[in-house]
């Protein structure tokens, strides 16, 4: 699962949090700024260290596909289709769930050929944080 754009050191450790209460699910930052750049990063990785587990941060949403390899990523936006959590985690290739920040949204060249999609039965207006933790709940009970 990865975030779009944090700047905020707040929002950015409440998702790392969430995401961790995962184990099948790793926490990507997307291109941090300001406070969440200098401070929040920092403070995830000694979060990540203490609990011997993976978090990596990317420059770009292309690296998602690029450097990670994801077959599939899918922007979580409330101008998607509303569908099922089970179709936006459906089949066996890596797939990756980008998050917007709700700082500042990816640019249209940024998510070119991404599927754009919202979770049915979810509110639109939902805090990224409050977001997370929902998809997070949800993909641990059909992923067991």
């Amino acid at each position: 699962m990865a975030l779009y754009l944090p700047s905020s050191i707040q929002k950015l450790m409440d998702f790392i949090k969430a995401v961790y209460t995962s184990s099948i699910l790793v926490p990507v930052v997307v291109k941090p700024i300001g406070a969440a750049a200098q401070i929040g990063v920092p403070e995830a990785h000694k979060l990540a260290i203490k609990l011997g587990r993976p978090f990596i941060v990317l420059p770009e949403v292309r690296d998602l596909r690029g450097v990670l390899g994801c077959e599939r990523v899918v922007y979580v936006s409330e101008a998607g289709r509303e569908v099922g959590v089970e179709e936006l985690i459906a089949g066996s290739v890596r797939t990756a769930l980008l998050l917007g920040s709700g700082d500042q949204e990816p640019s249209g060249r940024e998510i070119e050929g991404l599927e754009i999609a919202w979770p049915r039965g979810v509110p639109k207006g939902m805090p990224v944080t409050a977001l997370a933790g929902i998809l997070v709940y949800e993909i641990l009970r059909i992923k067991g």
